[in-house]
């Protein structure tokens, strides 16, 4: 190779485009306890997070359907999450709130026992859920992410939030 080759090589290196290391996706999460443990759903889906007001019980739903309450003149349906994911209904604390998201263009409020933080996690620290840990009543358990040492359950609102009595509902429009 002549020294001409090279800095001919070295020319066509400096103007070819540098290599860009691969950006790993940050999901950013809002973190939510039941019971002892803490879950977390994309913050795309939440619209607010409201105090609990009267929840009006509706005779005949679902179990965990906690009832419906007044939310700026919008009746909007709350689901027990608790007994949604097989654990004891709720008791409301000061520390209870309403996550309200927005699903399937539907809003539902999503009762849980406190709201933490927005967290932000890169895909590398996001792992399957253990096959040991999965079956029909735990299907809407997404993935486990770390934070620390801390382990957050991803939740898959679309299976958490799927039921006939839901689907078969009328929406729930402003």
């Amino acid at each position: 190779m002549t020294s001409n080759s090279i800095l001919d090589f070295a020319a066509q290196l400096d103007q070819a485009p540098a290599a860009r290391p691969i950006e790993e996706r940050e999901l950013h999460l809002v973190v939510f306890r039941l019971d002892r443990e803490e879950y977390a759903v994309p913050i795309e889906l939440v619209r607010e997070v409201v105090r609990v007001a009267d929840i009006t019980r509706v005779p005949h739903a679902p179990p965990h359907i906690r009832g419906v309450m007044n939310l700026r003149g919008r009746i909007l349906p709350v689901v027990e999450t608790r007994s949604r994911l097989g654990l004891s209904p709720a008791q409301l604390t000061s520390a209870s709130r309403v996550v309200v998201v927005e699903l399937n263009k539907r809003t539902l409020g999503m009762l849980v026992d406190s709201v933490g933080q927005v967290t932000r996690l890169r895909e590398g620290n996001i792992t399957a859920a253990p096959e040991e840990v999965r079956n029909a009543a735990a299907e809407s358990v997404s993935r486990v992410g770390r934070v620390g040492d801390r382990l957050l359950v991803l939740l898959d609102l679309d299976r958490l939030l799927r039921n006939e009595a839901l689907d078969s509902s009328s929406p729930t429009t402003p």
